[in-house]
């Protein structure tokens, strides 16, 4: 039997993206920080099987292990900013990200 052409699943690009405060795993706060006020998430591992690249060692972040979910809380975008300012950092890069720069 022939494969049917159209897939049934929807495509993830054109669903709304979800609310990372929706998520029963975590609590959203701003922090006030020298290098500016930051929206902070930490979110337990999950098993999506996804795999993120972290912005302060630039290695792999598997979604499996617990890390921080952050961005810059900016005037114009304030604590709903949308997903393509969020960021997956391991948590020991979030917090040493200072002394990087």
């Amino acid at each position: 039997m022939p494969r049917s052409s159209s897939s049934r699943r929807s495509n993830k690009w054109s669903r709304e993206p979800r609310d990372l405060s929706l998520s029963l795993n975590s609590l959203r706060r701003v922090h006030d920080e020298p290098d500016g006020q930051w929206v902070v998430q930490h979110v337990r591992g999950t098993s999506s099987g996804k795999t993120y690249v972290c912005p302060g060692c630039r290695q792999d972040l598997p979604a499996s292990i617990a890390h921080t979910v952050a961005w810059r809380s900016e005037d114009e975008f304030a604590v709903a900013a949308g997903v393509s300012f969020r960021r997956h950092w391991h948590t020991s890069c979030f917090n040493a990200r200072r002394r990087r720069r």
